[in-house]
Order: structure tokens, then C-alpha cells, then sequence
């Protein structure tokens, strides 16, 4: 259906797209992880009687309480924005989710009632009813994260579709549980719920490091120094550690995309999204080395080193079952040679700093926070990867983008049908066959090695030879 499609002033739609979503998504994801982080820390305070704990959860929520209005107001301009600019998209798509969208909305409703009413507004009337009161939080949490799991839900779906299509916008769908339980939603869940607790813990746990600085250079006996010193190490260390999961995860969620979307997987390994996951993997390795430095200089105790001596391993077990980054010579072992000489050092290095210098000095906190916006900016690249990666499809082999150009069309058509039916990288088309890309393309024809229409095959040869020559 022809839909009238806005233009964007300054920038590019997509541009526009991405700044909206990335002021509404962190905003979020933050309130959605303290949500689920106070309640349970609360409870911990209340066990161990320590009230560091419950001012640690209180502290949480309160700081939601402030951002429920900028997060709600952008979250609200983000379908606004869709409905001028992608609007077949999103006419299709909400014809799928409609109900699902309807009912994340009633999850909303709930998340924000139970929160400041029955969570928030009791936390001091009701401390001799601490398990009624731990109770509405874990409800509030519930609600809240039930929202992420819809967005998430759908969300995957973009990517990986799987075998439900996108209706037309004359045919009312409203819901559909195959959609919803698309291929890679669980992963995607897990992924960013690891994640979310992750960098929000890094996050915070590097301006404590700031505020205990701060503290400690007005009063240094203060009981404010001392908690946030005691808060800023213990948002950080469980942070680090929730890390680990990521890897795993990261790798089940990969073999998904190679399956159900292989034109986005090639995007990543060496493609056009290329140089944003060399980023988001630079970031992770920051965040390795100096977070892991400071947690094994704070924490030295064996249970901690072990502790990160397993995470790291299983880094490196990824490395090894991950299909190999062509980025070192396009050598696959070269790739997984010098990945395993990068983490054994790694934990050689973490072994010998255990325990040693002084990690209450300013440049430590300094570096706490560093670690944090690290983990902030892997976890946003890491979003824009994925959705970058499917470009120029709005919907992964459904729907592509009103702006997309002939080229993005050509790469898409060497993606699917050049190099991922014969199990080739895009590294390998920087080295232009001897007898040029025309011949090579239709000697491949020829062997039935693939399958292309001669148009197929006039568009992917000029491809080739324009930008791989």
C-alpha cells in the first residue's frame, strides 16, 4: 500500500530514529533494572540486618521516580515518529502486535501504581511489614519487567521473523503467539537482561566511586564516605561478575541470527556493521582489563580470582565455538591464537595484581566510572549492531526501509546470494578472484554452486567489481 512516508529535516531518517530510541531505551532499561535490583536487595538488608542494603534499594527507586517522566514522554514520541516516517512499517507491524501493545500498556500501568503507591510511598510506614513491603516491590518489578519482555518480543521479531510474515496493512492480525516467540526472543531477552544489570551496576557503581571521592575529600569519617566507598564496591563487583553471562548467551543468540537472518550475520562478521562490533569488542576489552584490575586489587580473596578466572575461560571457550572474526589477516586460527594469548595474559596479569597498590586512590575512582560508561556504550553499540546489521530491511526479509539505495539492495543480494550459500565471509571479497569477478560469477552458475536470475547476477557483479575490484 502506498503510505506517505515524511522527510526528516537535517539528517537522515534513520539518524533521527536512532537518537530518539537511544534517549528513551537507557532511560528504561536503568529504571527497569533498579526495579528489579531493590526489592531483592532489599531483601538482603533485611536478612543480614545491614541497612546499607536498604538504603542502596531506596536510592534506586527514587532515582526512577525521576526518570519515569522523561523516559514515559520520549517512549510516547517514539510511535509518533514511526507512524510519518516509517509508516508501512509500522502499519504492518502494529497489525501483528496490536493486542500485545495494548497489553504492555495495562503492564505499564500497573508497574507505575504499584511502584510509587504500594513500593515507594510505604518504604517508611511500612518497616515493621517488611515482607508486605519487599512483596509490592517484587510485584512492581513483575509488571515492569513484563513490559521489557513484550518490547523485547517484538523487537526480535525484526530480525528474526521466523515463519510468520508481515501482514498487510489490509489484513487484521492483532496478535500472533508464533510471532511473539520468534526465533532469537529468548535470547535477546536474556541477553539484555544480563546485560541491563550489568552495565547499570558498572554504571552505578563508577558515580558512587565519585560521590565517595567527593565525600572522602570533605570528611573522610563520615558515614556517608563510608557507605558510598562500601556502595560504589558493591554495585561494582556484582556488576562485573553479571558480565559473564553475556558471552554465553551472546553465543546461542548468534547461532540464531546465522540461521534465521544470515545477510545480518554477515553484516557483523565483516560486513557493513562491521566496524561497530570492532567497537563494541574494543569496549568489552576495556572494560575487562581495568574493571578486572580493580576488582582484583579491591577483592583479592580467592573466591573472587577464581571467580573471574572461570568468566574469562569462558570467554575464551566462546572465542573458540564462535564462527572465527576474520579480522587478524583473514586467518580464522590466527583469529583464535592471538584471542587465547590475549586472555590467558589477561588472567596472568589479574593473578599478579591481586591484591597489590592502593585501589582507594583518586584515579581509581576515576577509572570505576570510565568502566561504567564502557559498559553503557557496549551495551547501546550492541543494540545498534543488531539493528544496524539488518539495514536495508525494516523487518528481516519482509519490509526494507523507504530510503534504501540500489546499493544497500546489491550488498543484501551479495549477502544472501554470493557468499551465505557458499559459506564464505565478506572478508573474502577483498581478494578479487584471478580471473575477475565476472567470470567468477558465472562459472559459479555454471557449476550450480548458486543460484541467481541474469539479473541477479548482472547486479551482483556490478557490485563486486565497483567496490571490491
Amino acid at each position: 500500500m502506498d503510505l506517505p512516508v515524511i522527510d526528516t529535516p537535517v539528517f537522515p531518517r534513520w539518524v533521527w530514529m536512532e537518537e530518539i530510541t537511544y534517549s528513551h531505551i537507557p532511560i528504561a532499561t536503568l529504571v527497569t533494572a533498579f526495579m528489579l535490583l531493590a526489592p531483592l536487595f532489599e531483601y538482603i538488608g533485611y536478612r543480614r540486618k545491614d541497612l546499607r542494603w536498604e538504603r542502596l534499594a531506596k536510592s534506586f527507586i527514587w532515582f526512577s521516580l525521576i526518570l519515569f517522566s522523561p523516559g514515559a514522554a520520549l517512549g510516547t514520541g517514539i510511535p509518533m515518529f514511526i507512524i510519518g516516517t516509517y509508516p508501512e512499517f509500522w502499519s504492518r507491524w502494529a497489525n501483528l502486535f496490536y493486542w500485545p501493545l495494548i497489553v504492555q500498556f495495562g503492564f505499564f500501568l500497573a508497574e507505575v501504581f504499584f511502584l510509587f503507591f504500594f513500593y515507594y510511598l510505604t518504604w517508611d510506614a511500612w518497616q515493621n511489614r517488611k515482607k508486605l513491603h519487599i512483596t509490592m516491590g517484587v510485584i512492581a518489578a513483575f509488571f515492569g519487567y513484563m513490559v521489557q519482555v513484550v518490547w523485547d518480543s517484538l523487537g526480535a521479531y525484526m530480525l528474526t521473523p521466523g515463519n510468520t510474515p508481515l501482514p498487510q496493512v489490509t489484513e487484521p492480525v492483532a496478535w500472533s503467539l508464533p510471532a511473539m516467540l520468534n526465533p532469537s526472543f529468548p535470547f535477546l531477552l536474556s541477553h539484555r537482561t544480563f546485560g541491563n544489570f550489568s552495565y547499570v551496576l558498572l554504571l552505578t557503581g563508577g558515580v558512587f566511586a565519585l560521590r565517595y571521592r567527593g565525600q572522602k575529600r570533605k570528611d573522610p569519617n563520615s558515614e556517608n564516605t563510608t557507605y558510598f566507598r562500601w556502595a560504589s564496591q558493591t554495585c561494582f563487583l556484582i556488576g562485573f561478575f553479571a558480565f559473564f553471562a553475556q558471552p554465553i548467551i551472546g553465543w546461542f543468540y548468534a547461532r540464531v541470527i546465522q540461521r534465521e537472518a544470515p545477510a545480518a550475520f554477515l553484516a557483523i562478521m565483516g560486513g557493513h556493521s562491521n566496524i561497530y562490533f570492532i567497537i563494541k569488542m574494543s569496549l568489552i576489552l576495556f572494560l575487562l582489563v581495568v574493571g578486572g584490575t580493580f576488582v582484583v586489587k579491591r577483592h583479592g580473596s580467592k573466591k573472587v580470582m577464581w571467580g573471574a578466572t572461570a568468566g574469562l575461560l569462558v570467554v575464551l571457550l566462546v572465542v573458540w565455538l564462535h564462527p572465527p572474526l576474520m579480522w587478524l589477516a583473514g586467518s580464522a586460527v590466527l583469529w583464535r591464537l592471538v584471542s587465547t594469548a590475549v586472555i590467558l595474559g589477561l588472567i596472568g596479569w589479574l593473578w599478579w595484581q591481586r591484591g597489590t597498590g592502593n585501589p582507594e586512590r583518586n584515579a581509581w575512582q576515576w577509572a570505576m566510572f570510565a568502566v561504567g560508561l564502557a559498559a553503557f556504550f557496549t551495551f547501546a553499540m550492541g543494540g545498534f549492531v543488531r539493528e544496524h546489521s539488518k539495514s536495508p530491511d525494516t523487518v528481516y526479509g519482509e519490509i526494507v526501509k523507504p530510503e534504501q539505495t540500489q546499493e544497500e539492495a546489491d550488498r543484501y543480494l551479495v549477502y544472501t546470494k554470493w557468499l551465505e550459500p557458499r559459506g564464505l565471509y565478506p572478508s573474502r571479497l577483498d581478494e578479487p578472484p584471478p580471473e575477475g569477478w565476472r567470470q567468477a560469477v558465472q562459472t559459479a552458475r555454471d557449476e550450480g554452486v548458486v543460484e541467481l536470475t541474469d539479473d541477479e547476477a548482472q547486479r551482483i557483479i556490478g557490485f563486486l567489481e565497483e567496490n571490491h575490484p
